[in-house]
Order: C-alpha cells, then structure tokens, then sequence
C-alpha cells in the first residue's frame, strides 16, 4: 500500500508542484489550500505525513498542526517555511512536528529524502501490541541498573524514542550515564544488528575530527597515506554516538548539519564526490546548549536539527532510590576487576551516609568510591577511611552521628538520627532563604521536587507555616528605639 501525504499550502502553486512530484515518487497525495479544509480532509482519511506551510490566511501553520495532532495522533507533520527561526522550530517540534524544511522547497536534497525516512521508520517499527513487557525489551533494560521511579520514567522514554530514527539529545551532567543510555537506544531500535559507533568530539583537534567522522583521500593532508573511510562511513545502517557534541567549532557545525539534513558529506580532500549514509544520529552534552545558542557559540539551525527528541539524564542525587542496587552492582564489578581483592561490605550506618552524600560527580563518582574502598579496606567491611576524601568531609558534618574515630563504627554514639538531622537541615535552610523552596533547594543542593517531597515525607508544613508566620509578624512589628 503506498503512502498517503497531505499538502496544505494557501499557495496553489506550491500545492500543484508538490502534488506532480510526490505523485512521481508513488506517494498517495491529497492538497488543499484552506486550512480548515485540510483539517476535514484529517477527519475523513488517515494520512501517513501532513506537509503544510507555517504562514498561511485564516489559519497558521502552528494551529493547525495542533488541531490535526489531535485528529490524528499517528500522522507525521513536517512544517514548511520560509521565515525559519529558533522560535518557529521550538514550537513546531514542542507541538508535535516530526520535522520542519525551509523555502524555497529543496525537493531533491531534502524533502525526498526527509518523507523516505519517515516513511521507512514507520514501516519497520514493530506492532502496536509490543510494549514495555516484550522480553526483549526488559533483557535491554537489564544492562541499566536501578528501578527508582526517575530511572523507569527515562527508561519508559527510552524505549519510546528508540523505535524512530529521529535524532536524540542527551543531556545531563558529567558521570550521569549518558553513554549507556545511546546504547540502550541503539539496542531496542530496529538497528540493533548494525555498528553502534561512538566518538568523543572534545578529544579531537578540529581537522583531525573532520577527518575521524568524514575520512580522507590519500594525500589530502600530512600523514594521509592512503584512502580512508570515516565513522560516518562505518555506522551506515546503524547509530552515531556524537559525544560532548557541545564542544565541536563554528566552523565544523554547518558541515555537521549537512549531513542531518541531507544524509551526505565529502570526504576530506575530494570536494567533488558526495558520499551518501544512512545513520541515526544520537548527540550527547553536559552544556547548557541553549545558552551556547544565544550567546552564538552553536549554530541555532544544529541545534534543532539535533533535539529532535530530548532526553535528559538525571543526576544521582535525583535517583538517589537506585543507590543501593547500584551499590551492589559496583561491588561485583570491582571483585571481578580487582582479582585478588575480597568483596566488600558497606554498613547500613555508611549506606546512610552514601544516600545524604549529594554525588556531584555523579555515578562514576560512586564507581570510583567503590573501587577505592575495595582496594584500600583490610578485610571485608568498608570503613569511613576508606573512602574518599570528599565522603569523608561530608560524613563529619553530619555531626556526632558518624563518629570522629574512623575505627568506630559509624553512628555507635549517636546524638541525631539522620532523618532528625535531615529536618533540622530543611528548616534551617527554609528560614535562611524566607522560605523560598527553589532557594532552600538551591542550598541543600537537591531539586525543588526532592524537597517538597521531603517536606511532606516529615510532615513538616505546619511546622514551617508557624515559623513563617512568627517570622513575618516580627519582621512587622514596629522597632523600638532610645527617646
């Protein structure tokens, strides 16, 4: 069965011309130049992709795409433009838009390819009937350590998004696992049997970048004995992992985008020959990209190209409920690395610790605790002194509760529990910051979310509905001064 496209476009030109093209190509199309009645033509037949202009009279392209995402959740919308911009693309893609080209229409360079793929993704992803209990998907998730309610949020999301070809921005912190993330997206795509190719784009100088993704011709440069395939190249069929692709030049990023946009590139050194790939594109950051956008040190048209979908990885202090299983994990995976060395054991009393400690170096920085207290304990169980330095800090200021003595075994005098000192903190934060949550949070170095939740965990609404009451009336009262 072939496609079916709808073109809405107040042009009749442009209809007639996509109309006579798309129809070459063995596409189903349909056109009109009001919207309204393209919005009727959504309710009487299912569409694979509507094709419609941004401005149009009577209705804009931004209202309509909304109206028909939900006539038809299923139809693929590609916004044309000729007035593209930052904010055009955020809220295309924000209301549901697949993707959006600019005018004057690149037929063969861009709308081609861009409906094929669409096309392509939607008949190779799997039946409405696989969901998140196929088995497949749950051996996949099985490399990702942790159940917590944000790490099965993302995971949720992840086997969501992997079933498109569509690019992914990752983002978070350093250490939060976005690597393993990409993997986990190539693994339950329909690429899965294809290379899953990774490169860390702040590890290479420019050229040698260019180079590394694209190849080169024998000759091009120094040292180029001989012709060469990039990365590009070796992923065809499968996944490209664009690690800290923040960090790449102004002057590397549009031939980046080329081959978003149009699925080629040219080797270095041969500027005549076009060589043509099939890659999924994953980009992975730890920078606010957004603000590299407006202060120009990353291209806004890259940007939208690249977050398509984004996923954000969240911090460990933030999945802190996936600790102790990853706890675990890290213990076995030091065992097995360190042969020679016994499996350690880590107190409840240090678990408490470790689940206050906030991680801003996140899970590699609980990998590499482990991994220092199963070289450095005598024995099987993990004492304080083992542990890094910056633990070590952090459990003395919790007080008497861990002891000063690195031989005593943490909380043997205690004068708090943590959960009286974890309230306490709260407090003392909530009435230095006039009870501003997002500034309290800020100061406790937890989410906003994190602390709400903490608040209603203790029971402590009233408590601090008292204290800022008691606060503002003494802020109220008049001042009493010498006559």
């Amino acid at each position: 069965m072939s496609s079916k496209v709808l073109i809405v476009d107040d042009e009749d030109l442009i209809c007639s011309m996509l109309d006579r093209v798309l129809r070459l190509e063995g596409y189903e199309v349909e056109t009109s130049t009001k919207p309204e009645e393209g919005l009727n033509l959504l309710k009487q037949t299912a569409y694979d992709v509507l094709l419609t202009d941004l401005h149009m009279s009577g209705m804009n392209g931004l209202e309509l795409l909304g109206r028909a995402r939900r006539i038809q959740p299923a139809c693929d919308v590609v916004m044309m433009t000729g007035y593209a911009s930052v904010e055009t693309a955020k809220e295309a893609i924000k209301l549901g838009a697949i993707d959006y080209i600019t005018k004057p229409l690149d037929i063969e360079g861009e709308l081609k390819p861009l409906l094929s793929s669409i096309m392509n993704s939607e008949a190779d992803q799997d039946e409405p009937g696989e969901d998140l209990e196929d088995p497949r998907t749950q051996d996949a998730w099985g490399d990702f350590v942790g159940r917590g309610e944000a790490t099965l949020g993302l995971l949720k999301k992840v086997t969501k998004v992997a079933h498109s070809d569509v690019p992914v921005l990752l983002q978070g912190q350093s250490g939060t696992g976005k690597e393993m993330v990409s993997g986990l997206l190539h693994k339950l795509s329909r690429r899965s049997e294809r290379p899953f190719i990774k490169v860390n784009c702040a590890a290479l100088p420019e050229t040698l970048l260019e180079s590394e993704l694209f190849g080169h011709t024998k000759g091009s440069f120094t040292g180029a004995t001989s012709d060469r395939d990039g990365l590009f190249k070796a992923a065809d069929g499968g996944t490209l992992l664009l690690d800290e692709i923040g960090e790449i030049s102004l002057t590397f990023q549009p031939k980046l985008l080329r081959v978003l946009q149009d699925g080629e590139f040219h080797r270095v050194g041969d500027a005549q020959r076009a060589v043509k790939v099939n890659v999924r594109i994953i980009a992975a950051t730890n920078r606010d990209l957004v603000k590299a956008v407006r202060t120009g040190d990353f291209r806004e048209d890259l940007y939208y190209r690249l977050n398509v979908v984004p996923l954000e990885i969240p911090p460990l202090r933030e999945r802190i409920d996936d600790l102790e299983d990853l706890l675990e994990h890290f213990i076995a995976q030091a065992a097995r690395k360190h042969v020679g060395y016994p499996k350690v054991q880590f107190s409840e009393e240090i678990v408490r610790v470790l689940n206050r400690y906030p991680w801003p170096g996140n899970i590699r920085e609980l990998a590499n605790a482990v991994e220092s207290a199963t070289v450095l304990a005598e024995g099987t169980q993990v004492r304080l002194a083992d542990l890094p330095l910056a633990i070590q800090d952090f459990a003395r200021s919790l007080g008497e509760e861990v002891g000063s003595n690195d031989d005593m075994p943490l909380g043997a005098t205690p004068a708090e529990t943590l959960e009286e000192i974890e309230m306490r903190c709260i407090i003392q934060s909530m009435v230095k910051t006039g009870f501003n949550r997002t500034r309290s949070a800020d100061l406790l170095g937890v989410t906003r979310r994190t602390l709400s939740y903490r608040i209603n965990k203790y029971d402590l609404e009233d408590e601090l509905a008292r204290l800022q009451e008691a606060n503002e009336k003494e802020s109220q009262a008049p001042e009493n001064t010498a006559n």
